[in-house]
């Protein structure tokens, strides 16, 4: 039975020493759907820590808004730092505005085409790979594609493939490492099990690998163009030069979160267009009428409309991060409930998309509750964050996604092979195991 005290409920079911550690690791999206039946503040234990989840959208929004009271921090930030650097997702408020102005210039609406080139030539590459009435293991494949375009944007050098590559074999352990050790007592994230070792390992090989990039862009001293010369060029607002450190962690963000959110974004949305082929069948008639047989461009995205909102409804559906903390600076209120200092928030799109109140039918997957004129309700919808730490490559991800589902899905149907909800594996973000579907080439001829 739950308790309350102090306008915060505790959530039953914490086990000596452990807490809620199993609910979080068998099942952690019905126990977190769980959490708004007790309350709007609910507190769980991560071991012996003790966590409040704000589970209502306009409370989350407070959260978001007031980065200097709601600061980044909290086990989730912690792990994210240990595993990426202390960049752009996980420093503290004090260092982030110096750190969101040297990399905005990167994300602008000019560089944004320039990249949607790169996509383009990309997903060319990718709608040519399969083969008709092939069975692929879906997962794998997006996270090619998404790898190659991020990397090309990254970095254009070819001596920057080795690093990608590295990265990209790496992530499974990182995102599932840097979960386990979020909500494990930390006495356990400590010790040499398989799969700390497994962590740690992933971590050691990725910095390394991207730290060798770094290097040897700065001993080539050419501009290639990308993202990694623009940060080599940048100064701070001192006037220096960014140091090795720095550059380090907005790199590892960039790829690591890039190409593990884009890529788990499309291959849920192949998984939804499988369950619904009413709506993939729209998508295909959308896709017919604006692109015929060619590659989606940065110039056709106004007049894909379907198409943004498939990758938006997926994203309510399977947001990515879905699962962060905050910590408290100073003293706050939430829900005229005093929070003290130091105290771990957690806030879960994943709750907030799926609490009924907020979004009606939460489970049914429908593209037109986007449509110009459906009300919905502020901040139940948040994907990317908000406030000033809303994730930077919110448009990247997606012109990327919009541009790559459209265009696959203009010569290829995609049909379920097992039609058993694939397992959702708890790691940083909601990662399908093994969505295998089968792909039937509409347009044989070549584009």
């Amino acid at each position: 039975m739950a308790t309350k005290r102090e306008g915060i409920t505790q959530a039953p079911g914490a086990l000596p020493i452990v807490g809620h550690l199993f609910p979080l690791l068998r099942d952690p999206l019905r126990f977190l759907n769980a959490l708004p039946s007790y309350g709007d503040l609910v507190q769980i234990r991560l071991g012996p820590q003790r966590a409040v989840v704000v589970c209502r959208p306009e409370l989350v929004q407070q959260v978001l808004l007031h980065d200097r009271i709601y600061d980044k921090g909290g086990p989730l930030i912690e792990r994210i730092g240990n595993a990426l650097g202390n960049g752009l997702a996980s420093c503290p408020h004090s260092a982030h505005r110096r750190q969101r102005r040297s990399l905005q210039p990167a994300f602008s609406r000019a560089c944004l085409r320039e990249y949607a080139a790169i996509m383009t030539e990309q997903i060319g590459t990718l709608k040519t790979s399969w083969s008709d009435g092939r069975v692929i293991d879906l997962a794998p494949q997006m996270y090619n594609f998404a790898s190659g375009t991020i990397a090309r944007t990254l970095f254009t050098a070819d001596a920057a493939g080795p690093a990608v590559e590295t990265v990209k074999e790496c992530l499974p352990d990182i995102f599932r490492g840097i979960y386990q050790h979020a909500v494990l007592p930390p006495l356990l994230s400590r010790l040499p099990l398989p799969a700390n070792l497994r962590y740690e390992r992933a971590r050691n090989r990725a910095w390394a690998a991207v730290s060798k990039t770094i290097s040897m862009y700065r001993q080539d001293h050419e501009t290639h163009g990308d993202v990694l010369s623009m940060l080599l060029k940048t100064h701070d607002d001192e006037g220096g030069a960014l140091g090795d450190a720095e550059i380090h962690a907005q790199i590892m963000t960039l790829l690591v979160a890039g190409i593990e959110s884009t890529a788990v974004a499309l291959t849920w949305a192949v998984h939804l267009l499988c369950q619904y082929p009413d709506v993939q069948e729209r998508l295909r008639t959308e896709t017919a009428e604006v692109l015929g047989t060619r590659n989606a461009t940065w110039d056709d995205l106004p007049r894909l409309d379907l198409a943004r909102r498939v990758i938006t409804e997926t994203l309510r559906i399977y947001p990515p991060g879905w699962i962060l903390t905050r910590t408290t600076a100073t003293e706050a209120r939430l829900a005229d409930t005093v929070i003290p200092p130091e105290t771990t928030l957690i806030y879960s799109p994943y709750l907030i998309h799926h609490d009924a109140r907020f979004n009606p039918r939460p489970s049914s997957f429908d593209p037109d509750r986007w449509l110009p004129g459906q009300q919905h309700v502020r901040g139940a919808f948040i994907p990317f964050g908000g406030g000033a730490r809303k994730c930077i490559g919110d448009n990247y991800a997606m012109t990327m996604a919009t541009l790559a589902l459209s265009t696959i899905v203009a010569q290829w149907r995609f049909s379920h092979v097992d039609h058993q909800p694939p397992h959702v594996e708890p790691r940083m973000t909601l990662s399908p195991d093994k969505l295998q579907v089968r792909v039937e080439c509409l347009d044989r001829t070549p584009d």
